[in-house]
């Protein structure tokens, strides 16, 4: 029950991690020149040679969350998994969609020329970190009220199992 639970901590984490995600009603437009634009930019942001390190730091970070006799099997089987779908070169693509579908072609190449600059580089080198850094501020506020979460989860389980009584 408890590697239960810390897995879906883990989820949870993943999950908050990510960000907002907001559901698409309408496939976004976008031409070939936003597209060339915004993958531009994410290479001049230093994302694609930042993104294999961003993910071992990320699984290294979540594996904290795993008890000490499965942590290491959760490294390689997370790295495994990842480094069959979440790598650079499976996403860029999507990624460059993303920013396309948000930012002019203009707007994208303004990006860019920023990136290129002393300080848009020294903002590419840093975002990794700040965002690893974010994340642990994340995780270590779940930690902090972790005994309340998993009450939370136990809770709706629970009420999951339950059948519902009938209104007589």
């Amino acid at each position: 029950m408890k590697i239960k639970l810390n897995l879906i901590t883990l989820i949870c984490l993943f999950i908050l991690s990510a960000g907002s995600i907001k559901a698409q009603t309408t496939q976004p437009t976008y031409t070939q020149g936003q597209l060339k634009a915004a993958e531009q930019c994410l290479i001049a942001t230093g994302i694609d040679k930042q993104f294999g390190d961003l993910i071992d730091k990320t699984i290294n970070t979540g594996s904290t969350q795993i008890p000490e006799e499965h942590r290491a099997s959760f490294v390689k089987v997370m790295k495994t998994f990842m480094g069959k779908y979440f790598t650079w070169d499976a996403l860029k693509g999507p990624i460059a969609k993303l920013y396309a579908a948000e930012f002019t072609e203009s707007e994208l190449n303004q990006l860019t020329a920023f990136y290129n600059t002393p300080l848009g580089k020294k903002v590419g080198e840093k975002l990794p970190e700040l965002m690893q850094k974010g994340m642990l501020l994340g995780q270590q506020s779940v930690e902090a009220h972790r005994p309340e979460l998993e009450q939370m989860m136990k809770d709706a389980f629970q009420a999951d199992t339950v059948p519902a009584q009938k209104n007589n």
